[in-house]
């Protein structure tokens, strides 16, 4: 799963997570920052930030598994793509 794809997850599901894994992953996801600017940050260890992460990437892949909802979305999207009219396309858009 590549980067944009996780950061898609986190956006979806990232309240799902603990307080702390939240303030992990929007570290890293959104402030871009590494383990090590992490870890600094928070004053915890390199190996910690390196688990979290893991641990809660393994919970949103999970969430999406079940919800699917970035799937229902491509689909949905990719529809609209085929739909002829421009009210309706923009509406359910927004909508999504």
């Amino acid at each position: 799963m590549n980067r944009l794809e996780t950061n898609v997850l986190f956006d979806i599901y990232g309240d799902l997570l603990t307080d702390r894994q939240k303030e992990i992953c929007s570290l890293y996801f959104e402030e871009d920052l590494s383990y090590t600017e992490i870890s600094e940050e928070l004053n915890i260890s390199r190996a910690a930030v390196q688990d979290s992460l893991k641990k809660s990437l393994q919970q949103l892949k999970k969430y999406e598994d079940v919800v699917q909802y970035v799937e229902k979305r491509k689909i949905i999207i990719h529809l609209l793509d085929s739909l002829d009219d421009d009210t309706i396309r923009e509406e359910i858009l927004r909508i999504l």
